[in-house]
């Protein structure tokens, strides 16, 4: 067996780096330890923080972290057979456990072990800001606390979401990878997409291009095509034959080592109606406006806010249309999204809610015209941006236009 995996991974000194600003914050809170929940759901969306800390996950694993104060790292996976792969790929955690009996059981075992049964103890997966409802489980909460009566159970909120809104060099070098493949499923897309060919096996090509060019498993991919979509993509490719005339919306958030990012396109089968180029030319216009408008140290309401004029300029309507930040989930900080301003109104911290450099997010713009055919269809946008000194850069290098399949 081979002792080190052909995957993905960031170095030691991007370990050591994120490992001491956390146990900072872990200090400013009176934190001796974090228990980390990755409960593989939402696309491996609430698994992030467990594996910013460990560098373990992928493909729906489970990795229940607990990272004390000081001392070693412990990851319990799913199980037994799972344990000695993650040994081997990944070099950031050594302590890798299997989960014995329930994950309360687990849990509570080794924080006795660490003598931190009477501690503060972080857990994320409790509600935050970001996700109001969370994801810890009540009966690993019910049993662990009943376990453990003593320790002091603190809600982290969105401490480590906050660490992770500025990426490092090594991560924005991952996230130009998964941009990548964003490119090339849309030029998948692009030379498969035919009348008579199924939805569906388009959308299997696409998956093909970014899985056997190293991009990970579950990944968010929206598609749908009608001669009138919806305007915004459905969650399952169709077994229909395309057919002349249909427009394809389609988004997806290619992931490489762990980090997303998230590309949309319309793609029409023959020329498009007058109207569809009509509205997606008005998500371009937004969508340079907003290149234009975010620089560091500009809020990014009011970024928004010159992004809304162009659309209502132009007499569009908002099906989606904000910006959020990605990385190892999507919807990070900083999120500001016109069409959920109540949602994000909470977000709204100016530590992540003003661009800085570092900063990667997405920036969707997915529009139609209510004074055609009831504003039931339209065209969808989104590139994923990074944050310079110099102000914002496209990380995906695909064209932006309109893609009219020749037919």
């Amino acid at each position: 067996m081979r002792t080190k995996l052909e995957l993905p991974r960031l170095s030691l000194a991007e370990r050591d780096r994120r490992w001491r600003v956390v146990r900072d914050a872990m200090r400013d809170n009176g934190l001796a330890c974090l228990l980390l929940f990755g409960f593989p759901a939402n696309w491996d969306f609430t698994t992030a923080n467990a594996r910013y800390i460990s560098h373990i996950g992928g493909n729906a694993e489970f990795n229940v972290t607990l990272f004390p104060l000081e001392g070693e790292s412990t990851s319990f996976v799913l199980m037994p057979t799972f344990v000695e792969y993650w040994k081997r790929a990944q070099d950031w955690v050594h302590d890798v456990r299997p989960r014995k009996g329930t994950w309360a059981a687990s849990i509570a075992g080794r924080i006795r072990e660490l003598g931190l049964d009477r501690a503060r103890i972080g857990v994320d997966g409790l509600a935050g800001p970001l996700d109001p409802d969370g994801w810890f489980p009540h009966s690993v909460y019910t049993e662990m606390t009943g376990l453990l009566p003593d320790m002091q159970v603190v809600n982290t909120g969105d401490m480590l979401e906050k660490i992770r809104a500025v990426k490092s060099a090594e991560e924005i070098a991952v996230l130009e990878k998964a941009a990548h493949l964003g490119d090339l499923m849309l030029d998948a897309c692009l030379k498969e997409a035919r009348p008579g060919v199924k939805e569906c096996e388009v959308y299997a090509r696409m998956m093909e291009v970014m899985l056997a060019n190293g991009g990970e498993e579950p990944t968010l991919f929206l598609w749908a095509a009608d001669a009138y979509p919806l305007p915004h993509p459905f969650r399952l490719p169709t077994q229909r034959p395309l057919e002349r005339g249909d427009i394809i919306t389609c988004e997806m958030h290619p992931k490489y080592g762990g980090y997303y990012t998230h590309v949309e396109r319309t793609f029409c089968i023959g020329e498009p109606k007058p109207e569809q180029r009509a509205i997606y030319d008005g998500c371009l216009s937004a969508y340079d406006k907003g290149m234009e408008l975010l620089k560091p140290g500009v809020r990014i309401t009011d970024a928004m806010e010159g992004i809304r004029n162009v659309i209502e300029s132009k007499g569009l309507g908002i099906c989606e249309a904000g910006m959020h930040g990605h990385g190892l989930s999507s919807l990070e900080y900083p999120r500001y999204r016109l069409h959920a301003l109540q949602a994000d109104a909470a977000t709204l911290d100016p530590k992540v809610s003003t661009l800085k450099p570092g900063m990667v997010f997405a920036l969707n713009i997915d529009l139609v015209n209510p004074a055609w055919r009831n504003g039931e269809t339209g065209c969808v946008f989104a590139e994923t941006i990074l944050v310079t000194e110099r102000g914002a850069r496209r990380m995906h290098t695909f064209s932006t236009d309109l893609q009219v399949i020749a037919v």
